[in-house]
């Protein structure tokens, strides 16, 4: 029962998030999982490693569904996104967490620029 409570409540402040706060949640998601396939890697845990990497995988997928291409920002979104989905395979592939480890700076800088946005559209408020 307790754990029921727990996820209406995640689910609750998820759904009261602004966009911009939900896509530093999804960033932040991304960061987490790329550190700990990376450390799974290093152990060659590659069956847990591979579950990391598809949750990342999974949400740059759907970052990439949700861009607008009436905006011009949204193809360079969408080639940074399958970029690191692509980074994200060739490390499962080859089992090599460097190739997570060297996404990390971009997936840092993306996830800061939208916090930073998110910071100005308070501020214009």
């Amino acid at each position: 029962m307790q754990s029921n409570a727990i996820l209406q409540y995640k689910q609750q402040s998820i759904s009261t998030m602004s966009r911009g706060e939900q896509l530093v949640l999804l960033f932040d998601e991304v960061i987490k999982n790329l550190h700990h396939a990376t450390m799974l890697m290093k152990e060659n845990d590659f069956i847990n490693s591979e579950k990391c990497t598809q949750k990342c995988k999974s949400i740059f997928q759907y970052l990439s569904s949700i861009l607008d291409f009436k905006y011009p920002i949204s193809k360079d979104l969408y080639d940074l996104y399958y970029f690191c989905n692509q980074q994200i395979i060739r490390a499962e592939i080859r089992r090599d967490p460097q190739l997570l480890n060297d996404i990390l700076p971009l997936v840092n800088d993306m996830r800061d620029t939208w916090v930073q946005a998110e910071k100005l559209i308070h501020i214009k408020k």
